[in-house]
């Protein structure tokens, strides 16, 4: 008969997931870690959690996606990328899901410019 996880097996999940959320995960991968089935292994990851262990990983894929659009000049394939996905459309329609834009709606939403202090706008003018 099948065991129910411990809540540290369950807490190691999380915690794969949190680490390697741009690695292909399977719940089948998370569950043998856990020692368990799949099913049990959903069942008691959402209990535990108020997540399912997909809703957990593509939570935090998009909190990692909305940071890299904030905080860098990657472009949106490079992040889609860098965040898991294999597909830049499959990543626009998630993030789109989840944020109520796309992805570069979001970047000139929130990015914010970078300061130049006027010292080195008047040291490096393109007229001289």
């Amino acid at each position: 008969m099948d065991v129910p996880p411990s809540i540290a097996d369950l807490d190691a999940a999380r915690q794969r997931i949190e680490c390697h959320y741009a690695q292909p995960l399977s719940v089948a991968q998370l569950a043998r870690a856990a020692n368990c089935s799949p099913f049990r292994f959903i069942r008691s990851f959402q209990r535990a959690f108020g997540l399912t262990p997909g809703q957990s990983l593509k939570a935090r894929r998009m909190e990692r996606a909305r940071e890299l659009l904030t905080s860098t000049p990657s472009p949106v394939t490079e992040i889609s990328t860098a965040v898991g996905y294999r597909s830049l459309g499959t990543f626009s329609r998630v993030f789109r899901r989840a944020t109520g834009e796309s992805p570069t709606e979001y970047r000139l939403r929130t990015r914010k410019p970078v300061y130049v202090p006027g010292c080195f706008v008047r040291m490096y003018r393109a007229d001289r």
